[in-house]
């Protein structure tokens, strides 16, 4: 595909679903950029926060729904409710604060203020100015839909977007195995972390749907420290699979411990009661033996979760981190990143796997380091008049779409290798539907 067959009216071209060919420009394109928020995020359900975050009645957190800022609220009527983030009378934002807890919501321009379930309260004049021209009623704050699953807070203003159970589908059967194994779930460790990287938004939410290759290529050196193991081993056990496309763009891989791995490795073993009480056998099968689980929740939402030690006299303890890749242009993101933990954990084992996650997947992280500079890299050759018409390739697919693992216990397609491509590609399939309108 050349540059000049590029049709606005069809942006969804630029993914080839029979070849595996990519057309640079859905990375770096300021127009395809301006569609992204329309067509995607003003659609889709995303992810705004985690409930252990807003666990008290006035209890708020600032976030964004695509280029759009919005307030997250645990209101005094016990309601988890999220605001566009823009008083009705002049759009001016009503909240500034990251986070905090508050009865109301305040506009510092004329002084309306809103109650925190979104009602307007008082105004800068008396209603009687008005002359009972205006229904009042009209200026409550915008309020989204909000959903709710194992503790993950989604919101989406589109009145005509399916349920959140529906928009996740089979993806909820694997989010069970991180939020959802124990009876309390999962919380937050702390406020997210956020930093800005040169790359566009796609390239996280692709990797982390996820890529296998790429591993051991960008991460090989910290890998071999961080986990402990030959190169060699590594490399049999990132080939070795699954690669899963749960449909409606969410993918994910599992990467299985070596021969002779022990059950439960990095986990609390605490922990592993409550696991066996709460999932399915299938679900046990899978957590038992993960080595490592990368999930993406179509469009940007992702998640890693994998054993690591930084010191050869300590066994290995899993981090888990979960990260939204916020779009604020064609070349830049906003990375936000929160770890996480099972409730019931002992505290020592909270603050250990907090410790080793930051040292890995964050800004100055190991791991996120290797990533940052390797999107960057792309996006510096992509962007230029004409590297911006050639092509990215994921025609591993052609050698990888037969190759489905029959006796898999978790809905979706199965593939038998994380070098497939095919659960990373799944995302940009989904990408062409929702850009095609």
């Amino acid at each position: 595909m050349k540059m000049e067959e590029f049709n606005p009216d069809r942006p969804g071209d630029l993914v080839d679903p029979n070849t595996g060919w990519v057309n640079r420009r859905i990375f770096v394109d300021s127009d395809v950029h301006a569609m992204e928020l329309q067509r995607i995020f003003a659609r889709s359900w995303l992810f705004v926060g985690h409930e252990s975050e807003i666990p008290a009645p006035g209890d708020y957190v600032t976030r964004q729904i695509g280029n759009d800022p919005v307030i997250l609220v645990h209101s005094s009527d016990g309601k988890q409710r999220v605001f566009l983030n823009a008083c009705t009378h002049r759009g001016a934002m009503v909240c500034r604060a990251d986070g905090g807890n508050s009865p109301s919501f305040y506009c510092p321009y004329h002084g309306w203020t809103f109650r925190n379930d979104g009602t307007l309260h008082s105004l800068a004049d008396k209603p009687e100015a008005y002359k009972n021209k205006i229904n009042f009623e009209d200026y409550n704050l915008v309020q989204a839909r909000v959903g709710n699953y194992g503790g993950l807070i989604f919101a989406t203003f589109d009145e005509e977007a399916p349920g959140l159970e529906e928009y996740l589908g089979n993806a909820r059967w694997y989010m069970d195995l991180f939020f959802k194994r124990t009876p309390n779930g999962a919380q937050v460790l702390g406020a997210p972390v956020k930093w800005v990287a040169n790359m566009n938004w796609k390239y996280g939410a692709i990797n982390f749907a996820a890529d296998g290759p790429h591993a051991l290529a960008a991460h090989g050196p910290i890998s071999r420290m961080a986990i402990d193991m030959p190169m060699e081993a590594l490399i049999e056990i990132a080939k070795n699979g699954p690669a899963v496309r749960m449909g409606n763009g969410h993918g994910c891989i599992f990467v299985p411990g070596p021969q002779g791995f022990p059950d439960w490795t990095g986990f609390d073993p605490q922990m592993v009661p409550l696991y066996q009480q709460t999932l399915s056998a299938g679900q046990i099968s899978q957590l038992k033996n993960m080595f490592n689980g990368v999930m993406t929740v179509f469009p940007n939402l992702s998640w890693v979760h994998f054993p690591v030690t930084l010191s050869p006299k300590k066994p290995p303890i899993n981090f888990f981190n979960l990260r939204v890749w916020q779009p604020t242009s064609a070349s830049s993101s906003e990375i936000w990143a929160w770890f996480l933990a099972d409730r019931e954990s002992a505290e020592e084992y909270k603050q250990q796997s907090l410790q080793l996650g930051i040292q890995t997947f964050t800004a100055a992280g190991t791991f996120d380091q290797d990533d940052s500079e390797a999107w960057a890299a792309m996006d510096a050759g992509s962007r230029g008049t004409i590297g911006r018409q050639r092509m990215s390739s994921f025609q591993m697919i052609l050698a990888s779409e037969e190759d489905l693992i029959t006796d898999f216990p978790g809905p979706g397609e199965a593939y038998h290798s994380t070098y497939s491509e095919m659960s990373e590609f799944g995302v940009l399939l989904k990408w062409r539907e929702m850009m095609q309108g």
